[in-house]
């Protein structure tokens, strides 16, 4: 080999080294892109001890949401999940978040789905730590975990 040729290709080699590199710094520093989720979990509560109520007067573990877009989002087919094997575990009812806004979803196991109500999860969290997801109305999309 030349030695031309030979200096091009340790040339392009370093260069791939630092694209590689750079992309790296940016994963671990989160400037690379990332999905832009139209529905966020902003805050999650897995030991209240009495700071918010229900309806039914009991203080469960809660679930903060957030509207992260223009225009109202209709939650409809939306899941919450504490298992990764099952995507589909619980799954919001008919429920319009105006753009901008916050909801609270208790998880308290009482499993209440209706439109308009207090939304209860069918799980509760584990204070120790564990898994919870957002789950896109298709079933198989994890949004967030």
């Amino acid at each position: 080999m030349n030695p031309t040729r030979k200096l091009s290709a340790s040339f392009t080699q370093a260069r791939r080294g630092l694209v590689c590199a750079i992309s790296l710094l940016a994963v671990l520093f989160g400037l690379a892109e990332s999905k832009v989720v139209a529905l966020q979990i902003t805050e999650i509560l897995a030991e209240n001890d009495g700071g918010l109520r229900d309806a039914d007067g009991d203080s469960p573990d809660w679930i903060e949401l957030f509207n992260d877009t223009a225009t109202p989002l209709n939650l409809a087919g939306w899941r919450l999940t504490d298992q990764p094997t099952n995507l589909v575990k619980w799954t919001f009812p008919a429920t319009n978040l105006p753009s901008g806004m916050f909801l609270i979803v208790f998880a308290s196991g009482k499993d209440r789905a209706v439109a308009g109500a207090e939304l209860h999860t069918s799980f509760k969290l584990d204070s120790g730590g564990g898994y919870l997801a957002l789950v896109e109305p298709d079933g198989t999309t994890v949004a967030q975990s």
